[in-house]
Formats: structure tokens, sequence, C-alpha cells
């Protein structure tokens, strides 16, 4: 190939650049230092974009290790349950930590990949969760116990809030989270187990300078395919699952809710129950207590279900027969609100069953063990907004309350305003750093053009600049007034109408002004 080009090339000088009248070797020697000199600057040209190139990548990778909620251990597995590790051999007891991890939950796997193929170097190599965790210890009636709250994020379908929606074609969810509740007491050990992930069809939410982006249902994949390949999955892991699906009944995101309940209509399968639950109706004009409606709902559900718990002998008393899984479009604010109070109710039964708390009592009660309960999962829910949306959470104020606070509201809007700036001009830049981190893009060293290289349209430049200096003139306008006021009028007419209707013609090229993903396509990503 490489003397295929060389030939062709020698050609192309020969007859351009070559002068006719020098002798037939001198031609040739003219022509190879021709050549040589051209491919000398074509190979420091890609010397270059290469290093510049290097140094993006290397940035990237620092971006995701920044990222707060890495977490390894050297003795326990973090990847499973408490009840899936207790459910399995002693052959798998003997294996590494490595060996035996869930992959889903295995965020360095990429980058074990060579050390995975290794026995003897196992014991250096631990599995990196991404997530959260905290542990505390607690005491209710003079009776200590251990509290833990873990989050496992999943690193299938990971990425950003608006570029990684629904499932793709293996029936991997997006922003799926696993968590688990445990309690050490007296040797003995009880856990509850809840999922969160996006509404497992394939659908997308593009950001184009809206602050709402339309969600768009793919029209032409067969939904029925991942959505079976999904729940299949989950029903094997977890056992019976109960969907809560919290997003709103009408407006865009009804469109998602009909194609959810449908989908599950269609299976018809014995192991999945649907729950539609609008939380922003039911709760409108700062009624969360209206969320009682929902927990009184599923009461029964949910003692059905049951929880882990292994006494102190490692006698197995009861298992838990299936999880909760929640969503909301992000599968953040309004999830981990109602995921809170579910594990609540769970935790009251497990401490009353293991002697913590006295027959009536309520841990609404223990003010003490309170504050840490919605403290943690506050900052639970902070943890997994910044890691999929780039903020914290919204509507914390109740997580850590017990009620909704006019402050809240504010600092909800605030937080709004830096999702809406980051999903709109950073998050390409995070989505390419998680798949780099991820082994979702290899870097290629022997590619002829860089792949963050992305050419831009005049518009791109052109109609910022325009609406800037057009909107600067309409003030100038305003506080410079003319010789009569219909002069001032007019002037200030003309730059607004400008700047305005660039504004419009911005916003409906949206998509070419918002920061892409460069590395992964997008067919990939849907």
């Amino acid at each position: 190939m490489w003397k295929l080009v060389m030939m062709e090339r020698m050609t192309y000088l020969s007859s351009t650049a070559c002068p006719r009248k020098l002798p037939c070797q001198s031609r040739k020697i003219f022509l190879l230092r021709l050549l040589q000199d051209q491919y000398s600057v074509y190979w420091a040209q890609s010397i270059w974009w290469q290093l510049q190139d290097n140094k993006t990548f290397l940035a990237m990778i620092n971006h995701v290790l920044n990222v707060d909620g890495f977490y390894f251990s050297t003795t326990y597995d973090l990847t499973h349950t408490l009840q899936r590790l207790s459910n399995t051999s002693p052959e798998f007891q003997e294996m590494s930590l490595l060996e035996r991890a869930d992959q889903r939950f295995v965020w360095n796997g990429h980058l074990l990949r060579e050390l995975s193929a290794q026995p003897e170097v196992h014991r250096f190599a631990l599995p990196v969760l991404h997530g959260f965790i905290t542990m505390h210890s607690c005491s209710i009636n003079g009776k200590y116990f251990d509290w833990v709250l873990i989050s496992r994020r999943s690193c299938f379908r990971a990425g950003v809030r608006y570029y990684v929606r629904g499932i793709d074609s293996e029936g991997h969810a997006a922003n799926f989270v696993e968590t688990e509740q445990i309690v050490h007491y007296n040797g003995s050990r009880a856990s509850f187990v809840q999922t969160r992930g996006s509404i497992p069809v394939f659908w997308s939410q593009r950001p184009n300078l809206k602050y709402k982006p339309q969600p768009l249902i793919n029209k032409v994949a067969n939904h029925m395919d991942g959505f079976q390949r999904h729940f299949d999955s989950q029903v094997i892991i977890y056992g019976k699952q109960v969907i809560i699906n919290l997003v709103n009944q009408k407006g865009s995101e009804k469109p998602l809710e009909q194609a959810f309940a449908t989908m599950v209509s269609s299976l018809g399968s014995g192991m999945i129950r649907y729950i539609a639950f609008d939380f922003h109706k039911e709760c409108k004009n700062m009624r969360w207590d209206r969320l009682s409606i929902l927990l009184d709902q599923v009461a029964e559900i949910q003692d059905a279900l049951s929880y882990f718990l292994v006494d102190m002998a490692g006698m197995v008393v009861t298992s838990q027969e299936g999880v909760f899984r929640s969503n909301c479009m992000d599968c953040l604010d309004r999830t981990n609100v109602i995921q809170s109070l579910l594990a609540r109710r769970s935790l009251q039964a497990q401490l009353q069953r293991l002697g913590v708390l006295h027959v009536g009592q309520k841990l609404e009660e223990q003010n003490e063990f309170e504050k840490t309960y919605k403290n943690a999962w506050a900052d639970n829910a902070n943890a997994c907004a910044k890691q999929y949306a780039g903020t914290g959470a919204l509507k914390t104020d109740f997580t850590r309350t017990g009620k909704r606070t006019q402050l809240g509201l504010l600092m909800d809007g605030w937080n709004s305003l830096i999702r809406y700036y980051k999903n709109n001009f950073s998050d390409g830049f995070r989505q390419d750093s998680i798949d780099l981190f991820l082994g979702n893009y290899s870097v290629d060293e022997l590619e002829s053009h860089s792949p963050l290289s992305v050419p831009r349209d005049l518009k791109f430049l052109a109609l910022p600049i325009i609406m800037v200096v057009a909107f600067s003139m309409c003030i100038i306008c305003l506080l410079m007034a003319g010789d009569t006021w219909t002069e001032t009028l007019a002037y200030v007419f003309f730059w607004g109408v400008a700047s305005i209707g660039t504004f419009f013609i911005i916003l409906y090229n949206g998509k070419d002004f918002v920061d892409a993903p460069r590395l992964v396509q997008k067919e990939k990503m849907d």
C-alpha cells in the first residue's frame, strides 16, 4: 500500500514540479528529495497533532479520576451484595477479588486487562467501584450497630446525562445503580437492595440549547428485544422486579411512561410488576406528604419481597425475593427521594427484628440517628448526581430535613442552571473522558487524522459574534439617545430585532453549538 502511494506521489510530482530539462538520473534525485521534504512536513504535522491529542487524552483520564466516588478494598468484595456473597461456593471464596468481582461494577476493568491474564499478580489487581459508600456507628436505645450505605454504578452503558439514555442492544440501562443498605449488629447482618436505571427502551434526548430537550423514542429499533434482555438479567440477579416509574404522565415525558407500561404488559411476565406514580403531580404545591400514598400502595409488596438477614451463627434467616427498580427521567432526584423512604421502612423492620428498636418505636422518633440517616441519603443523591449530571442532586432539602423549603427551591434553581451549562457546553468532553477510561474508545497511533479535530461551520463562530454585537449596539443606543426619540427608537428596534433574530437562529441550530462527544459515534451511543 505504501509503495503504491509513493509511486502515485512520484508520478504526480514528475508531472507538476520537476524541471523537464534535467537528465533522467537528476530528475529521480530531485523527485526523491522533494518527496522526502513533503513527507517530513507531513510527519511533523502528524507528530504535532498526536502530541496535542495526547495532552487532551491525559486531561480526560485526569478528569475521570478527579471525580469523587472511587472505592476499593483489599479484603472485602465491594462489588457484591451480602446476599450474593452468602450464596457462593468454597471455590468462589478462594478466588481473588479481581476474578470473582461483578464485572458490572469494575470501573478499572479495562486498565487491568493485561493483569487479568496473570494469576500470580491478581493480589495486586484490585477492582475499583464507582458510586458512593458511607459507614456510621450508631446507637439506639443504648444498643450500638453499624449502618452502611453502598451505591454501585454500572460501567456498562456509562456516561453523562443527555448523551446516554435508555438501553443498548445488550439490555444494559443507562445510569444503572445498585444501592444496598447494610446493618451489622451483634454478629448479625441484614441488607436491603434497590436498583435504579433509565427507562429500558431505545430513546435519546440530545442537548440542543433548550432547557429541556425533547425525548425521542427510536421508531425502528426492536424495543422488546432489548427490554427482555434487560429484565431477563435483572430477574436472574435479583428475583422479582417491582418497577416504580416516577416520570410525568403528561407533556414530553408521557410517551416514555406509556412505552414503559406497554412493554411490561406485552412481556407478560409474572416476575415483573409495574407501578406508575406521577411524582410532580402528586407533590405539587409543596405537598410532599403525599409520598405516603405511594408508600402505602407498595407496603404489602415490600413486606413480601422482605430483606436479607443472616444471624450470628451464619445461618440465613430471610432472603430478599426481589427488588424495587425505581426510575425518573434522570434516575437521580425523584428516584433518590423514593429510595430513601423505602429503605427507611425496611430498616425499621430490620432493627425491630434484631431487637434494637422496641415494639412500637419508630425510626423517625430517633432524632440523632434520623439526622445521620437523612444526611447520608442526601450525600448519596449528590454523589450519583455529580457523576451523571455534573451537579449536586435536586430536592435534597427534603431528604435532609423531611420537608420542602424555599431555600431548597432556590438551591435547586441554581443547580439546574449549572446543569444546563454543563449539559450543553462541557458534557461532550465528559462523555469522551468516560469512554476513553472504560476502553470504549482505544487510541490508534497510526490514525491519519486527529479524532478530536471536528471541522466547525462558519455559523458556529459568526452567529454568536453577530448576536453579541447586535445586543451591545442595542444597549448603546438606549444609553446614548439620538437627536430625536424616533431616531433612537429606530436604532434600538433594528439592533434589537437583529439580536433576537440571531438568537432564534442559534437556538434553531442548537445541536451545532453544543459540546458533543467526538470519540464514540452516535450510532454506538444510541
